[in-house]
């Protein structure tokens, strides 16, 4: 699953910037901040911040699909019996982190058990128990090393 951009997100950061280095431009040289800065200079700086976390947004983005496709074209795929599932307590963005203990058959390592954590969609928790098999991709280079696909 490829990390993708919300541009409405976007949009509003870059409705944002303008605004700020509108009102930059537009407000009186002598206005201050309650901290008796130029307010003009405030809302530049303001923008320019706005402005980079579009960059760090785009740069994650870029880096996260990176990573993605080079885990597809290498890693392989491997069925994992699924021994036992716990939560960990742990939610990111109302969805639990999962802790499973999974019995993998990897093409290029002997069966190994291995331990694992993920965030799980809310919308797929029942492929996920106790006895089922799934498909994960195992990293050639450490067969503890999975994601689940």
């Amino acid at each position: 699953m490829r990390t993708v951009i919300n541009w409405n997100v976007v949009g509003i950061f870059v409705v944002l910037i303008i605004g700020f280095v509108v009102a930059g431009f537009l407000v009186s040289n002598d206005a201050e901040t309650d901290d008796g800065y130029p307010l003009n200079i405030f809302l530049w700086v303001m923008g320019g911040f706005f402005s980079l976390s579009i960059v760090v947004l785009f740069f994650f983005t870029k880096v996260s699909n990176k990573r993605r496709a080079h885990i597809e074209a290498t890693w392989y795929d491997a069925p994992a019996e699924i021994l036992e599932v716990s939560e960990t307590g742990t939610y990111i963005n109302n969805q639990p982190r999962l802790k499973f203990l999974l019995h993998v058959r990897s093409p290029v390592h002997p069966p190994c058990d291995v331990i694992h954590k993920q965030v799980i969609p809310l919308t797929a928790l029942s492929q996920y128990t106790k006895g089922n098999t799934i498909t994960v991709k195992v990293n050639p280079e450490n067969p503890e090393d999975i994601l689940l696909v």
